[in-house]
Parts: structure tokens; sequence; C-alpha cells
């Protein structure tokens, strides 16, 4: 099971994904760089596009393949029990390009047939995924699930630890990119929301929610993050604190939406807060996904309001007073009519008696 000596092994070391090349230990000089058993290290991976558009989205999984040890003098890299069996030869990683595509491809399939668990990470928004505390070895990873609009990662391997030409590496950074572009466009709802009050009150930590709600709930729907999706209407519900501009998240359309029309209800949910008045408004968003001369992915969106006039903008007014406003459908009174009225009565009675008399 014992493969290769590290010294050797670190010549796959992500050259090209890494921030600096990593380059082989060529001569026993390195050799006074042990590593350090007693530590830790951890992979970070930032998912950019060749151009360095960071590619958001999706999910990565990495595996546990072989165990850095120090055996009888030497640095070796032995396989994992899930991997004892696999029969590859660690041996010609230095031989390959930078991650070693064809031997990742070759465990990845490997991997996939046995059914072997790894720990899987969700790519963020700034297209970042971590993982830490790991032991010293070799680790495959693979893109489990894609980003949108993006056809998968190849697998690769990284090394903890990993040569930089000066140092031996313990945090490693890798930047893999997508296999091919498949074109996408993305957008962000906005909406944004007024506080209308006479006695400039701070509204800071009044709660307010709003609603997209898809015609059809197999509509491309923005992210949720911490929002609530309904997962039968696939409607979407935002709650946001505070006056201010705020988006529902980023929707992606790709190839496969091309041609389509979307068209979604955007609108406020009425809280029960007494002494505020909420919009009614129901704004309707029409998303149209076609591509250009250029073949690019692109999206047009309008919005109209409840009249299908174009609104330029998704506003909700919110009004409040200090005085308290009952439901809608039950009649409220100020006090001083009401008195009046009572004083109308009274005066008029008195009056019949009078004339009955």
């Amino acid at each position: 099971m014992i493969k290769k000596l590290i010294t050797t092994l670190l010549a796959v070391m992500m050259a090209g994904l890494l921030c600096a090349p990593i380059t082989a230990l060529a001569d026993d000089d390195h050799m006074a760089q042990q590593p350090d058993y007693d530590r830790t290290g951890s992979i970070a991976v930032d998912v950019v596009t060749g151009s360095g558009e960071i590619v958001p989205g999706g999910e990565l999984t990495m595996y546990f393949v072989a165990e850095a040890e120090y055996v009888d003098g030497d640095n070796l890299f032995i396989f994992t029990e899930d991997y004892a069996e696999c029969g590859f030869d660690l041996g010609t990683i230095g031989d390959e390009e930078p991650g070693a595509p064809e031997l990742a491809a070759d465990l990845a399939e490997y991997t996939d047939s046995n059914g072997i668990k790894g720990t899987t990470k969700a790519v963020d928004g700034n297209g970042h995924a971590d993982f830490k505390d790991l032991t010293l070895g070799l680790y495959l990873v693979v893109q489990t699930t894609n980003a949108p609009g993006f056809e998968p990662l190849s697998p690769f391997l990284v090394s903890i630890p990993a040569w930089d030409g000066e140092q031996l590496l313990y945090d490693i950074n890798a930047m893999p990119k997508p296999g091919t572009s498949l074109k996408y466009a993305k957008y962000d709802p906005p909406l944004e929301k007024l506080v209308i009050d006479k006695s400039k009150g701070i509204h800071d930590n009044d709660k307010f929610v709003f609603r997209m709600l898809p015609d059809e709930p197999d509509y491309p729907m923005p992210d949720p993050g911490e929002a609530k999706l309904d997962p039968v209407t696939s409607a979407l519900t935002k709650v946001i604190y505070g006056p201010g501009s705020y988006e529902f998240g980023w929707m992606y359309f790709g190839l496969e939406d091309v041609g389509h029309v979307y068209t979604y209800k955007v609108f406020e949910v009425a809280g029960d807060d007494a002494h505020y008045k909420y919009d009614t408004i129901v704004y309707c968003m029409t998303i149209t996904v076609f591509q250009d001369e250029y073949g690019d992915v692109q999206i047009d969106v309008v919005y109209t309001d409840p009249e299908n006039r174009p609104a330029k903008e998704v506003k909700f007014k919110n009004y409040y007073t200090r005085e308290e406003i009952p439901p809608a459908g039950q009649l409220w009174w100020p006090v001083p009519i009401l008195a009046f009225v009572g004083l109308a009565l009274f005066v008029f009675g008195l009056i019949r008696r009078k004339s009955k008399c």
C-alpha cells in the first residue's frame, strides 16, 4: 500500500490552482523541512472562471484518499481503508498535469462505484468553500452539484502539506476553473420599503414581510438563503426589519430557459401591528429569457402595477400612526365624533318628549 515519497508527490500539488505554482522537491536539500505531523491543515476552494469571474453555487465533496506518514525515515502517502484496494499507482502523479486530472478522474469513478462517503460543503455566494481541521495527506475534490449555468469542475487532487518553492504549506488555497461555461444570466429582484410617519418616529426594528409568488411552481426562483420557500407553491417569503432597499436573492437563467417567459407576483403580507396601514399593491414581474447575437443568455425584466402600467421600481409604502388602526372591514369612529353623535341623539330625545307633552 505504500506508494511514493511525499517529497515527490508534492509536484502535483495544485500548480495553477493555488495562488502560486507548486513545484516538485527536486533534491535532498528540501528534506530539511520535514512535515509537521502534529498539526492539521485546511483546503480553501475559490471557484472562478478563466477571466476571474466568481462562480457561486453548487457543492464540493472532499474524500480522504491517502494519509501522510513518517515510516522508517521516509515521508510516505499510504492509502486510507476506503482506497486500499483501488489498485492505482500514486507514483504517476508527478508526471501528470497540476491536480493530476487523469488519476483524479479514475479515483472519482472508483469513489462513486464503491459508494465512498466524503465531506460535502456548499459553495457560497462568493464562490468559496472551506474544509478545515484536515489530517495531513492526499485529498480528492469532486463537484457533486453543479454551479447554476456551468458544467461541473473536473475532479482534482490536493496534498497537505504542499511545497510552494520556499516552504511547506498546510493551509492550501485552490482555484479550480469550471469545465465549460454554459453562459447564464442572473438577476437579484429588488424591493424598496418606505415608512411614512408624520411623527418622525424610529422604525428600524419594525418587522415587515414580503412575498414573491411564481405563476407556476416550477419557475426559477431565488436562492432562499435564510428566507422561507413554500414546498407546494414555491412562494418565497422574506422577512425584513426597518425601511430601506432589499433584494430577494439571485436568480439564474441558463440555455434551458431561453425562449421562456416567467411571471411572478411581488407583494407585501399584511402584518399584525395595529399602528400600521400596510401597502396592498401587487406588482407583476415578467422575465423574458433570450440569446443575443453572440450566443450569450440575456433577460428582459418588466414590472407592472395592478392597472398593467409599467412600474419603474418596486416600492411599498407603509403608513404609521400613533393611534391604532382597526382591522380591515371594521368601522373606526374617533372619540370626538362618537361624543358629538351621542349628544345630538340626547338633545333629539328631549325635543321629542317636549313635543309629545
